[in-house]
């Protein structure tokens, strides 16, 4: 993994970036370049990049839901074909929860997803907490339309932070 790679809040100007790391993926949901700077402006705070020396590798975009100001909620996790497997999207997540110290971080995950199931298992095991993945949907089939597969919910926490 390369060491020169800096972790930063986005900015509406990395969406092109970002909207091309997800098409490069083929398995995440592809949103327009709209979706992806109003994330960047909107939601600073709870969304990360990882800049290589020629661009963009992977990103992070979460946000902490109404009602729930000590969770942060992770909606997509996206990383360069050429960083996978490195590690990245693990580092990008960390970097994010020891920025933002919540007390909990939450991401809903299909059952058969096991690369995500993973990576967020191995955040739990880094910060030696807890990690639930429910029984039951959390967005079936209905809720995400035809050709979506149900999700379903992904817990961690609670988290201790040391300085």
């Amino acid at each position: 993994m390369d060491d020169q790679i800096l972790f930063r809040s986005p900015a509406s100007h990395d969406a092109t970036a970002m909207r091309l790391l997800a098409q490069g993926s083929q398995v995440l949901s592809v949103n327009s370049t709209y979706y992806y700077a109003l994330m960047a402006r909107h939601f600073q705070t709870t969304c990360m990049v990882a800049e290589g020396a020629a661009s963009l590798c992977g990103y992070v975009i979460g946000y902490c839901p109404p009602e729930q100001a000590d969770t942060l909620f992770v909606w997509q996790v996206g990383v360069a074909r050429l960083s996978q497997g490195k590690g990245l999207g693990k580092r990008l997540l960390i970097s994010l929860l020891q920025q933002k110290r919540p007390d909990f971080l939450e991401a809903t995950i299909a059952p058969d997803n096991q690369p995500s199931i993973n990576l967020f298992s191995s955040v739990a095991r880094h910060f030696d907490t807890d990690h639930t993945f429910s029984e039951a949907p959390f967005f079936n089939e209905e809720d995400l339309g035809a050709g979506e597969k149900g999700e379903h919910l992904m817990r961690i926490g609670p988290f201790s932070y040391h300085s």
